[in-house]
């Protein structure tokens, strides 16, 4: 009976793990339609930060009689300040930037060349080592994004949108191994509350200086299911289900079940913005997804999850 109940749950954390892989990947589709109806990058995050926010601060209130909820360490302090300027400022922004300049199918391909920096990083700042699965999963990831951008650097034309996502993928591998290096308070969410709520802060003042007009959206008559749609099934669900389901889930699990992103990226490309998926595009996902398996099962070895879901939010200790 204790095996059956055991098997139950492992089913159904996986399903919540899917769920949160697709849900993720919707966060595109979701941008493009909101694009086209005024939504700026910026905008957009910040959106997705107050609802976000909202929901982590409610959750935080009902657990605030917890013992050792708030006792953080200077450490933790340094690592959550860091990884709030890494992972809840520059990598969200260079993502919706470049999202608004190249098909959402592109950046869902480009996004998911992550576990290679967050290998190098790894080398780099906490004394790992390559292995034959990182190397050749490293390969597989080189080969399917160089297969992807091919015929731009032929002609020398690399799009800045190109460019932007790969920022972007650089600075959330780097905010994955400082969450690493530096963090070690044991309530997870009680650092996210703590970073969303730091890059609330920044994106508003950015957004009331740079561009205060944006303000105007959240009051403006618009598309309700978009508006609600993006922040709630394209981040906060897939926070709830990814890190509810690494409570049940081996970390190994959760970096094979990552693979199946970029596909799930992809066909929702193809079914609500109807972009057309390429030769070249099929090629490049097929490269990408070996490259994933193969990474994802090492550097979970090492506790850590190389594609997170949501960009503010942590990594599994």
């Amino acid at each position: 009976m204790f095996l059956r109940s055991s098997e139950h749950n492992r089913h159904i954390a996986l399903t919540s793990l899917l769920l949160a892989v697709v849900f993720s990947n919707s966060q595109p589709v979701f941008s493009k339609l909101l694009y086209a109806q005024g939504w700026t990058p910026v905008s957009l995050y910040f959106l997705a930060l107050l609802v976000v926010t909202v929901f982590l601060g409610i959750h935080e209130f009902l657990e605030w009689a917890e013992q050792g909820r708030w006792d953080m360490a200077r450490s933790d302090i340094r690592g959550t300040l860091l990884t709030t300027v890494t992972g809840g400022v520059m990598s969200p922004i260079l993502y919706f930037t470049g999202l608004e300049l190249v098909q959402a199918s592109d950046a869902v391909l480009i996004a998911s060349f992550t576990p290679v920096f967050t290998v190098l990083f790894a080398v780099m700042m906490l004394g790992e080592r390559f292995n034959k699965a990182t190397i050749i999963g490293g390969s597989f990831l080189i080969a399917g994004l160089g297969v992807l951008i091919w015929t731009d650097v032929w002609n020398a034309t690399f799009t800045i949108g190109s460019m932007y996502l790969l920022g972007a993928s650089i600075t959330s591998a780097l905010t994955t191994i400082l969450h690493k290096k530096y963090v070690t308070h044991r309530h997870i969410d009680s650092i996210v509350f703590v970073r969303t709520s730091l890059s609330l802060l920044i994106i508003g003042l950015w957004v009331a200086i740079a561009e205060p007009q944006s303000f105007g959206l959240f009051i403006a008559p618009q598309n309700v299911l978009l508006v609600f749609g993006f922040p709630l099934i394209g981040v906060l669900l897939p926070f709830f289900f990814f890190f509810g389901a690494l409570r049940t889930l081996k970390a190994m699990d959760v970096g094979l079940v990552s693979g199946i992103g970029p596909i799930a990226g992809m066909l929702l490309a193809a079914t609500f913005l109807k972009e057309q998926i390429a030769p070249v595009q099929v090629i490049s996902l097929i490269c990408i997804i070996l490259g994933i398996l193969n990474i994802n099962v090492p550097l979970t070895k090492w506790r850590i999850v190389p594609s997170r879901l949501v960009g503010m939010g942590p990594l599994r200790k």
